[in-house]
């Protein structure tokens, strides 16, 4: 008896927060109108947010963990996802692995793959949100360009990717990195800017598969 008195209360603790942040998020995208298709066996460590009203789609893939408990916070270690116009979209592939405060922000396209490990406080945008010309700077967001993230590519802590980059299948991008441009499939990439430091041959690929 006490022992199925135990395993209830641990299944309380473990279970309400993940059902309570999940519906939070249902409730906060359908006060925005937005267009959210949700996969089966999502795990919500953290707080994930759209905070925008705005009617764009945001869909994330079977079985990914948004949040872990074990990575550094900074207040509750809420996720953004937030697609910002109408017609913008934001796509998590399957599997994928989001740490903490992290910042997915499209103005038109953001993918990211199956698979995917990102660490903690990770942007990933698809515009700059100013226009360079200091006379029209805060006219608009500038220049949009979709951003595309393979399957099986890992984000290291801290990483940005900018606009219009296109990240391929299997690659590594190094902690506090800045991708400015597009990197192929197989490559370990370091720096700001981001640069090809190593490729990663076959027998490498097989192993992180």
């Amino acid at each position: 008896m006490l022992k199925r008195i135990v395993l209830l209360l641990w299944a309380r603790v473990v279970w309400l927060p993940d059902f309570y942040r999940k519906y939070r998020f249902f409730l906060e995208a359908k006060l925005a109108s937005q267009d959210v298709r949700l996969g089966s066996r999502i795990i919500w460590n953290v707080p994930t947010r759209i905070a925008m009203l705005t009617a764009g789609s945001i869909q994330i893939g079977d079985g990914c963990v948004l949040g872990c408990r074990a990575a550094p916070r900074l207040g509750d270690g809420g996720i953004l996802i937030q697609p910002r116009c109408r017609n913008a979209a934001i796509s998590i592939g399957k599997g994928t692995m989001i740490s903490n405060n992290v910042s997915i922000i499209a103005m038109k396209s953001v993918e990211i793959g199956k698979n995917c490990q990102v660490g903690d406080l990770v942007s990933v945008f698809d515009c700059d949100f100013h226009e360079i010309d200091p006379a029209t700077r805060n006219r608009s967001c500038g220049e949009i360009r979709p951003v595309s993230i393979g399957n099986n590519v890992w984000l290291g802590s801290r990483a940005m990717v900018l606009k219009g980059v296109t990240i391929g299948d299997n690659s590594v991008v190094a902690a506090m990195s800045v991708v400015i441009k597009s990197l192929p499939a197989n490559c370990i990439a370091a720096g700001n800017p981001a640069r090809i430091i190593r490729t990663l041959g076959p027998k490498r690929q097989r192993e992180i598969k």
